[in-house]
């Protein structure tokens, strides 16, 4: 809208060309290894509820099979978080389930 220099509901400057977003960058940590990709996706949401943003890496099956249980011999799920929510996350997992802490 040519002549306006304000936006109308919040009063600020506007720009003619918004700055670059920056990647950020984040390093994510193995916390544990769960017993399949069930178990994962209930830790990586107990995470998430709890402010901690976690990324899951599970067994060939999972992914290639689409399956979801929790017997399927093989069967696993890595847990990371970024490195500065590593104490914080393990804490909380070794409370609520059954995992191998890294």
């Amino acid at each position: 809208m040519k002549g306006v220099k304000k936006c109308p509901d919040c009063g600020t400057e506007l720009v003619d060309k918004l700055p670059e977003e920056q990647p950020v960058s984040i390093k994510w940590v193995p916390v544990g290894t769960l017993q399949s990709s069930l178990y994962g996706d209930m830790a990586k949401e107990l995470l998430e509820k709890n402010g901690i943003p976690a990324l899951l890496i599970t067994d060939f099956f999972h992914g290639a099979l689409t399956t979801t249980g929790t017997s399927m011999p093989g069967s696993y799920a890595k847990v990371f978080v970024p490195e500065e929510k590593t104490f914080q996350a393990r804490e909380l997992l070794k409370n609520y389930v059954d995992i191998d802490l890294e």
